[in-house]
């Protein structure tokens, strides 16, 4: 055996080797990355959540904003004229989940909001405004009233003191067990609420008590009409609210007419001095409910960025008379000078009466002597910034 042979046979021994020790070995090898998918069937900004068929969303936004309110205590000499400013600063988040079943989709809504307020008599807040959980036309869980929704769709009345963006908004979430059956345009819904959410146990009612409300709505081109009531114990107690918003888009940039009517039965004093108390949704003046509460919207397009908004209200309760009707009026411009930012601005005036409801809702409670019902008139004026995602 010659040299050349010897190494050629070592050579072939070690790649042998070599082989062998190589199909013992145990390669592991990485899984393959699932990155996000984009879910397009409920809108923007949805995705796969990772390894399932859910899709998520998450949404909402910056706001703050600064108010000035000047009020006149027109009764009381002594009080005269008070001032006000407040600067609030407001967080929401929401987490939206979605997916098919053969029940229909499968949705749930949590947000997560926080209010920080500085003022001269500030305070701040952080809660759970709403939790729900929808199937097919099923909803359960804490959510925006039956009775509150769908009055102005689509409006942008930011900076009104009093919210009235959708109906009567005050004590608007509450715990809902609802149904909703639509088809073409027409949308039913049935559903029970808990009235401790809404201030009504607080106000006389049985800590145990719902409501019961029914809903009627109609969509098409041209706008929404629709009409709603709400059913507890005891007469007085009953809500009614018709609602209408006109598409005006076709005349007017970006036009939008919208207003409503609420009422409830009259309470006389005897009856209110008798410890009888109508629901707190409706607002109240020392409690006194109000009888009926009416509102008017108005929105459009100045230029492609600019939109105008006007709005009034007003407030009536009999069994006081003229001395408890209260008025609101509200003007004010929304500037969008790029993507997800708003700039605002808004001037407000009007009646009240301290203690009652616009008052309150609009900083000027406790600008009366506490003793009697002091007429006011009081105008804000409000700047403000949000960005929403």
């Amino acid at each position: 055996m010659n040299i050349k042979s010897l190494l050629l046979g070592s050579a072939a021994a070690m790649v042998a080797v070599s082989n062998a020790q190589a199909a013992d070995a145990v390669v592991v090898e990485a899984e393959p990355v699932e990155y996000v998918r984009v879910c397009d069937a409920y809108g923007s900004g949805y995705f796969f959540i990772p390894g399932t068929e859910t899709c998520i969303r998450f949404g909402g936004y910056v706001r703050t904003q600064y108010a000035k309110l000047t009020v006149d205590n027109n009764t009381d000499a002594a009080i005269g004229e008070t001032e006000l400013t407040a600067w609030t600063t407001r967080t929401r988040l929401d987490v939206d989940t979605r997916n098919e079943t053969e029940w229909g989709t499968l949705r749930s809504l949590i947000r997560l909001q926080s209010n920080n307020a500085t003022d001269d008599g500030g305070n701040s807040n952080f809660e759970v405004d709403q939790a729900f959980i929808t199937i097919g036309g099923l909803r359960a869980g804490i959510g925006g009233s039956l009775f509150n929704a769908n009055f102005a769709a689509g409006m942008n009345l930011e900076g009104v003191p009093l919210l009235f963006e959708d109906g009567i908004y005050g004590f608007s979430n509450s715990h809902v067990l609802d149904y909703t059956y639509s088809v073409d345009g027409l949308s039913l819904s049935v559903g029970i609420e808990d009235n401790r959410n809404s201030g009504f146990a607080a106000r006389g009612g049985d800590a145990s008590d719902v409501s019961f409300l029914a809903k009627v709505q109609y969509s098409a081109d041209f706008g929404t009409i629709g009409a709603v009531g709400e059913f507890t114990e005891g007469e007085e107690n009953d809500l009614y609210k018709v609602y209408a918003t006109l598409d005006l888009s076709e005349f007017v940039p970006g036009g939008i007419l919208g207003g409503f009517y609420a009422w409830q039965d009259a309470l006389s004093l005897a009856e209110i001095g008798a410890g009888a108390s109508g629901n707190a949704r409706m607002s109240a003046v020392l409690g006194i409910p109000a009888d009926q509460v009416w509102g008017v919207g108005l929105q459009m397009n100045l230029t492609d960025n600019l939109e105008f908004i006007a709005y009034h209200n007003e407030i009536q309760h009999e069994a006081i008379g003229a001395l408890g009707d209260e008025s609101l009026t509200t003007i004010g411009l929304n500037w969008y000078p790029v993507s997800g930012l708003k700039v605002f601005g808004a001037y407000s005036f009007g009646d009240a009466v301290s203690g009652g409801t616009l008052a309150n809702n609009s900083g000027a409670g406790g600008f009366g002597n506490g003793a009697a019902l002091d007429q006011l008139e009081y105008d804000q004026f409000l700047i403000g910034l949000r960005r929403n995602f």
